[in-house]
């Protein structure tokens, strides 16, 4: 099943505010293939696969958040294929790009940051029929990830540009208050699926999750976003909602089918 088809609600667009946009557009342009739609002094945006999007907007003079307030904990990008996970792994490596990983029993995944420790996941799902939900939650942990079993089933494929299937997987964010930011994703439309310590997965349509909140870090909300580099806004296509614009609880700017 397509848990990102326009009658499921889910993220499509992401915009973070960056320091130096000409560094910021080569990492995702050049190192991890996305192509740019469109360019300007104080903008750029990309492409992920054929329709999400990224926005990088230039700030002068701005601030980074401490560790201690919500914002952004990672932008998940989801991957059809073993074989381009296994691709964009040796490609990290050959660009001296620390990485990280796990396998989270629904999916397996690795992490890793832009030049301005914006968080990234790019993962690859298992097949929906082998997850296991019990309760109406899905189980996932995080195991070690089998990385020499990804890189063999990739073979000699190379990574040269982010595959036309890839889009937005889920985001995953810092709050401040667990109970109240479910809460508000809730009234989005989304529900629980799974629930860990400081930390809540939301999804529709039982997606492993669309959403996900943690308070691992953070404790208290974003200051000032506007002139705070990182995430600054994302949209979520809704089908059954008009256009909408709301603050959520962690202090961004959250559209709805803009």
């Amino acid at each position: 099943m397509n848990f990102h088809q326009s009658s499921i609600k889910h993220v499509n667009r992401i915009e973070l505010n960056v320091a130096d946009i000409d560094r910021q557009t080569d990492f995702y342009h050049n190192i991890l293939g996305l192509q740019v739609l469109k360019t300007a002094p104080t903008q750029t945006t990309l492409i992920i696969g054929e329709e999400d999007e990224i926005v990088l907007n230039k700030i002068e003079n701005g601030r980074f958040a401490q560790m201690t307030e919500a914002g952004l904990f990672h932008i998940a990008i989801l991957l059809d294929d073993v074989t381009d996970l296994g691709a964009l792994i040796k490609h990290l490596f050959q660009h001296n790009i620390a990485i990280s990983g796990g396998d989270h029993l629904v999916s397996e995944a690795i992490y890793f940051s832009d030049p301005e420790g914006n968080g990234i996941e790019v993962y690859i799902d298992r097949p929906a029929d082998l997850w296991h939900w019990e309760n109406e939650h899905v189980n996932m942990d995080t195991l070690p990830l089998d990385v020499s079993r990804i890189l063999a089933d990739s073979g000699n494929t190379e990574w040269t540009d982010m595959p036309k299937n890839a889009k937005i997987g889920h985001l995953h964010l810092k709050a401040y208050d667990l109970k109240a930011s479910s809460q508000f994703y809730k009234q989005m439309g989304f529900q629980i699926t799974s629930v860990l310590p400081k930390a809540l997965f939301l999804s529709e349509q039982k997606y492993h999750h669309h959403i996900a909140i943690n308070t691992w870090q953070s404790n208290q909300p974003l200051r000032n976003p506007e002139q705070t580099y990182g995430l600054t806004a994302f949209n979520i296509i809704d089908e059954n909602k008009k256009s909408e614009v709301y603050t959520t609880l962690e202090g961004l700017k959250l559209t709805i089918n803009e």
